[in-house]
């Protein structure tokens, strides 16, 4: 089961697991805590002092863990003290280190979870098959990592470890697509940013009390260096428990994670000190721990029949100054000599009198929303915008003292202004002197990413960029004060096939999946040249095939012959192992998958774009494509788009005969242009990427403004929704304070979907309050 690991090299044959199991390194689901219980007495005793009498013993390392294990913190011998010795398997987002082994980022441990519970399904359905028709069919190999998954089909939790809030969100979207009804989530700490996202009907979390301390520095000056999202954590971080509690999670409180396991209950009382309620409190470490891991029989009540499990205290539990005197374990009295609580100097006594005044400061509580500042600025039911010059990108060109209607999100009407009524409940823009054009779009983006590449494969395409979308980037912001609406999110360039692009909206506040363009056409990152055959890597990459040029197209050929027979054995009703790999090419083999090929010399794109004929498949965009101009007649012929860099040439060999003249070559030629970034900063000013098509090459500003408005769109397949300003499209629109193609213009204000959601008058005073 697993991936295959291509290529010849020792370390890829063997990923470092001995004996059967999974073919992925950290994959070992069948590892069972139970099978080596021996909690250390220090460790056991700690807990105690605390007042716990059992504990949840959890695996660590890996991506698939293994298998928990609870049990009480008696003196009695493990197999007494074990109370729950499969309670949940446990799966973290934790992305192994190096470079060299699949997975390496946060978009390939995201695909190799999907994958491995698609194939311990498979591997259920094999077996049955065989129970079913023993002589008629043979009995499958045994994988003893996917056979212990299937206690999670049989109703086993699952305990994801996720690692960050927006990490949270994502494995809430694969348990819904994989089936995993019942699970648990590790609380990142950060969930008080996004609890829009980290919350979900019936959510479940353990929930870690370490919070952070704030550094010392050797001047005052120093804390001018401390970033605002360091102070806002240090001062929410407490909060984070009441925060889950009201967003309605159920909570269950931890010990790990805190350096010094006395500071637990002194911990606890910050986070009631900050609205976790004592109700609350006290579920968190008694009934709810005890439902999540389906023991409810055995711990978490005091009540008739149920095992003598009791905490003694000789005041409120709540109030670290009171000592836990015993902890009753089946009935047997554990007496505490010793109080472990921690010193009794205030939280701030070692701090300095800055921090000391920023802890105050804080507590005042003064911006409540961790969300404040984000999101759509005006939702009128209708904007009318008059008196502009509207450029259309459309068949109307450029409209003079025009007037765009929009209702609902769409735009509604175009034109003179005598022709076109303005609704009485719409927000009214006077554009006098002003411009209006389409939202700006970029064909090929990275910014708004936890990562970029999966590097270790040559063939990538089962990881998807929407696994990875960092709503939380400061770039939405920046790059909507410069006009962008839409950014195709795209894999990197390491390999010949890279992952599964997403295409977003700039919707400011939104979640990953709110960022998402619903119904844009699904596409694929693939790649020519140096990167791929990993030129200039170092000695340590040369195993991976393929390594040269000429080994790109073969390896085309045969992802593609594979993806065929998968499909053929699909289509023919033999139970096929999902394989997310060659699905996602048997989609581009289907019509249904663009292909977004990073692309430089000539000669490759003329072998990339026929060996691609051969396969019967359309090429949606040749990104960069600095040589293009060498082969325009082919490109156009083919049928390919060209979103092209603007005047990027010189940084590396192979675009050596890059000049700035290439777009409007192309177009001249009848191939449909448009001019990417690439680039966080480019992506800023893609209006005046547009206008270097008029200086060098001599463009029609018309169709210059349509390199980043209307043809990126068809490149998308999103132009019947976007890209230019007509009747039935999305309201998403931008008003400049001269010709958009004015390098002394500026981007005014930015709306999406008929919302406003960047307004230049108004980052005064938002920059003042973020101050």
């Amino acid at each position: 089961g697993g991936y295959r690991f291509f290529g010849t090299g020792g370390d890829e044959a063997d990923p470092g697991t001995a004996g059967p199991g999974h073919a992925l390194r950290g994959v070992t689901p069948e590892r069972r805590v139970a099978a080596s219980l021996a909690p250390d007495p220090a460790l056991r005793d700690s807990l105690r002092a605390l007042g716990f009498v059992a504990a949840h013993f959890v695996p660590a390392d890996g991506l698939f863990r293994g298998q928990s294990a609870a049990a009480t913190l008696g003196d009695t011998t493990p197999n007494e003290a074990l109370i729950g010795p499969d309670t949940a398997q446990v799966v973290a987002f934790d992305v192994p280190g190096g470079r060299e082994h699949f997975p390496a980022s946060p978009m390939g441990v995201v695909a190799a979870i999907r994958q491995t519970f698609l194939d311990a399904d498979h591997q259920a359905r094999l077996e049955q098959r065989h129970a079913d028709d023993p002589r008629g069919t043979p009995r499958p190999p045994h994988n003893e990592s996917l056979a212990a998954l299937r206690a999670v089909r049989r109703g086993q939790p699952v305990i994801f470890v996720p690692g960050g809030v927006l990490m949270v969100d994502r494995s809430h979207h694969v348990a819904t697509e994989l089936g995993l009804d019942r699970r648990v989530v590790v609380a990142s700490g950060g969930e008080w940013r996004r609890p829009d996202l980290a919350v979900r009907p019936g959510s479940q979390f353990i929930v870690p009390l370490h919070f952070p301390s704030l550094p010392k520095f050797p001047s005052d000056d120093d804390w001018e260096q401390v970033d605002l999202d360091t102070l806002r954590h240090w001062d929410w971080a407490p909060e984070n428990p009441a925060v889950l509690r009201r967003a309605g999670a159920a909570v269950s409180l931890t010990t790990h994670g805190l350096p010094d396991r006395k500071d637990f209950r002194k911990r606890l009382r910050e986070a009631m000190d900050r609205g976790l309620s004592a109700t609350d409190a006290l579920a968190g470490l008694t009934t709810e721990p005890a439902r999540q891991l389906g023991l409810e029989d055995r711990l978490g009540t005091i009540a008739a029949g149920r095992p003598a499990h009791l905490t003694v205290v000789d005041g409120d539990y709540f109030d670290p100054k009171s000592r836990v005197e015993a902890v009753w374990i089946h009935g047997r009295v554990h007496a505490l000599a010793a109080d472990p609580s921690p010193s009794d100097k205030p939280d701030d006594a070692n701090e300095d009198d800055k921090a000391r005044d920023l802890r105050r400061i804080a507590r005042k509580r003064v911006a409540r929303d961790p969300l404040a500042g984000r999101g759509a600025l005006t939702n009128p039911p209708a904007v009318a915008v008059r008196n502009a010059v509207v450029w259309t990108s459309g068949a109307d060109g450029v409209l003079s003292n025009a007037v765009l209607v929009a209702r609902a999100g769409r735009i509604t009407a175009v034109g003179a202004a005598a022709d076109i009524p303005i609704p009485p409940d719409a927000l009214v823009i006077d554009a006098a002197g002003r411009h209006v054009t389409p939202g700006l779009i970029d064909c090929h983006s990275h910014s708004m990413l936890l990562g970029v590449n999966e590097a270790t494969l040559p063939s990538t395409a089962m990881v998807r960029m929407a696994d990875v979308v960092d709503s939380e980037s400061p770039n939405i912001r920046l790059q909507l004060a410069g006009g962008l609406t839409i950014a195709n999110l795209l894999h990197g360039s390491a390999n010949p096939i890279g992952g599964q692009n997403c295409v977003i909206k700039l919707r400011d506040g939104a979640g990953p999946e709110g960022l998402r363009m619903a119904g844009a056409p699904p596409g694929i990152k693939f790649a020519l040249g140096e990167n791929v055959k990993q030129a200039n890597w170092g000695e340590k990459y040369t195993s991976r095939f393929p390594q040269t040029r000429m080994g790109v197209p073969v390896f085309f050929q045969n992802r593609f012959l594979a993806a065929r027979n998968h499909r053929a054995a699909r289509d023919a009703g033999e139970i096929v192992r999902r394989d997310l790999e060659l699905e996602a090419l048997a989609e581009i083999l289907d019509g249904t998958r663009r292909i977004h090929c990073h692309s430089y010399r000539q000669d490759e794109v003329v072998v990339f774009l026929r060996t691609m004929e051969s396969l019967g498949i359309r090429v949606g965009t040749l990104q960069h494509i600095l040589e293009g101009y060498k082969v325009a007649d082919e490109i156009a012929r083919h049928g390919a788009g060209a979103s092209a860099f603007a005047d990027w040439w010189g940084y590396k060999y192979e675009v050596i005969d890059a000049i700035p003249h290439a777009g409007s070559l192309l177009h001249e030629r009848g191939v449909e242009v448009s001019f990417n970034s690439d680039s966080d900063d480019h992506a800023r000013r893609m209006n005046l990427e547009a206008a270097k098509a008029v200086k060098y090459g001599g463009t029609a500003e018309v169709d210059a403004l349509r390199f980043v408005t209307l043809n990126p769109a068809r490149q998308l397949g999103i132009a019947d929704r976007v890209g230019s300003l007509e009747p039935g499209k999305d309201a998403d629109f931008v008003l400049w304070s001269g010709h958009p193609l004015d390098s002394r213009s500026v981007c005014l204000e930015t709306w999406i979907d008929g919302s406003r959601y960047y307004d230049r008058n108004r980052e005064t005073e938002r920059s003042a309050a973020m101050a």
